[in-house]
């Protein structure tokens, strides 16, 4: 199994890693809400280590204070998506940057991948890991219920309305919930931006029919932050090519969990069948 040590670096920094010049094709590889780029970094390596160039942008707002991440909004996320895959087209080419995402990231993946088909830009590819569609059930009726019923005051208090992040990372591995702990840092949860990531679901899944770039779905049922089910319905409402792995043992953040070297593996074969070298 691959491994990732933390080190007196900061962990969740944003990276750009290097690839083979004989490849000319990269990844832009996206991590969830209120987490940061070490979620993405072992398969950012793994990636690079095989000839592609790499992007790990942080999403506006993260990184820093519950008020940064309070202050964003998904549009917002989604331009340090689009800005990261502008930066790694400048250096190997249009057409020839794959997007990969999770969670959050996994959503704001598909929404790239519709908005560059509509304007006559399309990816190449893409990989939606987990994607955040919707939230687990209970998640859900608390959101629901605070935007119902205590919506005016959330957005009076929007920089102070923010649940604390007791549990930690949705992860079986526990060296590995320990490194992205240290990683996301000591900001809270903020209700409005968690609000804006319930809406890009809602947007989205209506529109994921006019989505027909080649997708690859990597999920778990035993993910306790994002329905598996999330995963099935983007499978069968895709409007091109997609396959659905499922995987048996891990959580949410599988990009770090115990069975990322299979999701590394998958990852990289989905890629390289759309842009060989």
């Amino acid at each position: 199994m691959s491994s990732h040590t933390p080190n007196n670096t900061y962990l969740g920094a944003p990276f750009s890693l290097p690839g083979s010049p004989d490849r000319k094709a990269g990844a832009v590889v996206v991590h969830g809400f209120t987490g940061s780029p070490f979620e993405m970094r072992p398969l950012g390596e793994w990636l690079s280590a095989r000839g592609w160039a790499v992007e790990g942008p942080c999403l506006l707002g993260h990184g820093g204070t519950t008020r940064d991440l309070a202050a964003t909004r998904w549009p917002d996320w989604l331009g340090s998506v689009e800005s990261a895959v502008e930066r790694l087209e400048a250096h190997v080419g249009q057409g020839r940057v794959a997007v990969v995402g999770l969670s959050l990231g996994g959503a704001l993946t598909l929404e790239l991948a519709r908005r560059r088909l509509a304007t006559g830009s399309p990816l190449p590819t893409i990989a939606a890991l987990a994607p955040a569609l919707w939230l687990s059930p209970g998640a859900m009726r608390f959101e629901d219920l605070v935007h119902r019923h205590l919506g005016a005051l959330v957005r009076a208090f929007t920089f102070r309305a923010a649940l604390p992040k007791i549990s930690g990372s949705d992860l079986s591995d526990v060296a590995m919930r320990k490194a992205n702990g240290i990683a996301q840092g000591t900001a809270g949860m903020p209700l409005a931006a968690l609000h804006s990531l319930v809406e890009l679901g809602q947007s989205l899944r209506p529109r994921l029919g006019e989505i027909t770039t080649p997708t690859l779905l990597v999920h778990s049922p035993h993910d306790h932050t994002i329905p598996y089910a999330c995963s099935t319905f983007a499978h069968s409402h895709l409007g091109g090519p997609s396959r659905l792995v499922t995987l048996d043992k891990s959580h949410h953040v599988i990009t770090l969990d115990v069975e990322r070297d299979r999701v590394f593996t998958e990852v990289g074969r989905h890629l390289d069948a759309y842009l060989p070298k």
